[in-house]
């Protein structure tokens, strides 16, 4: 069976759209866990849009070498279709990726969350302005070859010590809020004043005199920036 010339000029084409799918992002954190989700619809449909133009029957005949004296240049049989074969199992791979990734992000905010209130679990600790004492920028230092250089990390914001709240359980719930930011996603008009939105944003609770300090920090210099400016955004109730 021999393909038609409308068919074979497809094959660049769709060859090199399906290459475009490798660049996608696969890790957990890349994306929300819907995201991911619908990344994989994607690479399915991809995926189907290749098999659709694999034909296992198809055949072409190859002249492998070049004829030269005392060589026989045989006639070979290959399937002109097969690329579309393997960039299917490709697609279909990058798809699962996609959900295991999503699973991974759902499990995490179910493991975080577990035990916790729904409202500490829906509501930011960061939207009880009543409970927070201070804001302040976290500084660290940095080693820089022999020398030592502060950086701006972040925030450290302070709540008092509210009846029935530990640092343990202040920071069950700060590492639920993150897992699920992971989960939904970091884009939150509707959180814009909490620290712990950004992508890459991490905490840290400690007791700090009669109260709890939740450092937030990052090591990327722009989410650092924008979790410092949301903390100093935060309604302070003396």
């Amino acid at each position: 069976m021999k393909l038609s010339l409308s068919r074979l000029v497809l094959l660049p084409l769709t060859l090199a759209a399906g290459a475009c799918a490798h660049s996608a992002g696969t890790a957990p954190h890349e994306m929300s866990a819907a995201e991911h989700q619908a990344a994989a619809q994607n690479e399915d449909q991809q995926a189907g849009g290749h098999e659709a133009q694999y034909d296992a029957n198809a055949r072409q005949s190859t002249v492998s070498c070049k004829p030269s004296r005392g060589r026989v240049c045989w006639t070979a049989w290959e399937n002109p279709t097969k690329e579309h074969n393997v960039s299917a199992a490709e697609h279909h791979e990058l798809a699962a990726k996609h959900r295991a990734a999503s699973k991974e992000l759902a499990d995490a905010e179910a493991r975080e969350c577990a035990g916790l209130s729904d409202e500490d679990r829906d509501v930011s600790p960061f939207a009880r302005g009543a409970d927070i004492s201070s804001v302040a920028q976290l500084k660290e230092d940095k080693r820089v070859g022999k020398a030592s250089v502060s950086r701006e990390a972040g925030a450290t914001i302070v709540f008092r010590a509210a009846p029935g709240l530990t640092a343990e359980w202040l920071q069950r719930i700060v590492d639920c809020h993150l897992a699920r930011n992971s989960a939904v996603g970091h884009d939150m008009p509707e959180m814009s004043y909490c620290p712990l939105v950004p992508r890459g944003a991490q905490a840290k609770v400690h007791s700090s005199g009669d109260g709890f300090a939740v450092d937030v920090r990052s090591d990327d210099a722009e989410t650092a920036a924008e979790i410092w400016k949301r903390a100093q955004q935060l309604s302070i109730k003396p």
